[in-house]
């Protein structure tokens, strides 16, 4: 209960921050900051049948870069996956699967992944799909935490669209860098609070992605979208 106890503080020290500045913060800022704060690739072998695009939303990089490592597993499993910036997707025609991703910004989803969803939400129910978020919240991963951060962050979008079963939902640790990226005042605030809270030993930055827990989700996915 102590890491619950934790995260819990850590969410209700976000949402006050937010609560205060939310008025004056600038909504372009929730994009990628820079062209390596986005990827876009596509792999897979010459006979694969089937094609799963994964579309996620970032603003430093730490997701699109979990989606990279989503893409690449799907494609040693067999498929062709194409890996995508939300704002870079033009129509979903032709794909078999979708795996939609954000980051959390501001206590929720990103504005590009939700308009993404509102979008296309026809053709998400209509094909297998997957969700996953990615974020300081999951820094420490306990089923305590994992059920705080599913009753945050993901079901309000389930609840939001009913249509939309996923078959399979990702809840990854994200990172932090501040001797590498552009943060504005907001997320430095924010962060700098999530980092005492963390007693993080390098205040500069933290990297709480489980690589290994990414890798198996995407071999559950993969065997979903078979």
């Amino acid at each position: 209960m102590q890491t619950a106890d934790r995260i819990f503080r850590v969410l209700c020290a976000c949402a006050a921050l937010i609560a205060a500045v939310c008025m004056c913060a600038d909504p372009a800022q929730a994009k990628p900051r820079t062209d390596n704060d986005s990827i876009t690739k596509s792999c897979g072998p010459d006979n694969a049948t089937k094609t799963i695009l994964i579309a996620y939303d970032t603003i430093h990089g730490s997701t699109a870069e979990v989606a990279a490592r989503i893409g690449d597993g799907l494609c040693d499993m067999g498929f062709n996956a194409e890996v995508k910036w939300v704002g870079d997707v033009t129509e979903v025609e032709g794909y078999d699967g979708f795996i939609v991703a954000s980051a959390i910004y501001k206590f929720g989803w990103l504005p590009d992944a939700k308009a993404f969803l509102e979008k296309y939400k026809d053709q998400l129910a209509a094909k297998k799909t997957a969700l996953f978020i990615v974020g300081a919240s999951m820094s420490e991963d306990t089923p305590e935490t994992r059920a705080a951060v599913q009753k945050s962050f993901v079901d309000p979008v389930l609840e939001k669209y009913p249509e939309i079963h996923p078959v399979a939902i990702g809840l990854f640790g994200g990172a932090i860098d501040f001797t590498k990226e552009k943060y504005s005042l907001f997320e430095k605030i924010v962060l700098r609070i999530l980092g005492f809270i963390l007693r993080l030993e390098d205040k500069n930055k933290a990297d709480w992605r489980n690589w290994e827990t990414i890798d198996a989700w995407a071999a559950e996915v993969g065997a979903e979208m078979m």
